[in-house]
């Protein structure tokens, strides 16, 4: 879906990574300065790939999400899936959210109704009226609010134990470990953006499973 095509003419904003970068707290010496320079480091090689290789990942990645959804949700109708609106070449699921709705499964994006807390979720179509969010990040222009089963969450980096690195604000683990039934959490990002470890703290979430390019 090109961005010409989107609801209200949004394109990808690449603003607020840095000011949610600079939420990171609670880290052991050291770890802050780390995750910084990592994050730093993984943002720019993703946003050094050439458009061709940034299609060809999101054409996989779309494909082994429809086979997820076959395979271990009966293809999720009834179930409603929060994508995310990406940002900062994160991987662009739009397209692949148009395609799930006309096959009628819900589909919601996150917004951050306030700082520190956690995500609330909007439902969205492709036809849907979007405005402005707190970080300028597009968002379903309602005060409608649903309750996923399934969460897509993007990845700057994740790791083998399916920990997710973030921009350092935190919102997607008070989103899972405030959530009851905790939704089925999906990290998506690119396989080259896989570490040894993202060196956890005691509040982060694991995910559920992690599709990328690769696997």
């Amino acid at each position: 879906m090109s961005d010409e095509n989107l609801p209200g003419g949004y394109a990808s904003p690449a603003c607020m990574a840095a000011e949610l970068a600079a939420r990171t707290s609670g880290d052991a010496p050291g770890d802050a300065e780390w995750r910084r320079e990592t994050r730093a480091a993984l943002i720019a090689a993703r946003g050094a790939m050439t458009p061709e290789a940034r299609a060809g990942a999101e054409t996989r990645i779309a494909a082994r999400l429809d086979r997820l959804l076959d395979q271990r949700f009966g293809g999720a109708r009834g179930l409603t899936i929060a994508g995310y609106w990406p940002i900062r070449g994160e991987v662009d699921l739009r397209g692949w959210m148009a395609r799930c709705a006309a096959r009628g499964i819900a589909i919601a994006l996150p917004v951050v109704a306030k700082k520190d807390a956690p995500l609330v979720f909007r439902p969205w179509s492709p036809n849907a009226e979007m405005k402005e969010g707190l970080w300028k990040i597009p968002e379903p222009a309602t005060d409608a609010v649903v309750t996923p089963q399934i969460v897509l969450a993007p990845l700057v980096g994740w790791d083998q134990s399916r920990f997710r690195m973030g921009y350092g604000g935190g919102f997607y683990d008070r989103t899972l470990a405030a959530m009851r039934p905790r939704p089925y959490a999906i990290g998506i990002g690119h396989e080259a953006a896989r570490l040894d470890s993202i060196r956890p703290q005691p509040h982060d979430e694991a995910l559920d499973l992690v599709v990328t390019e690769a696997e």
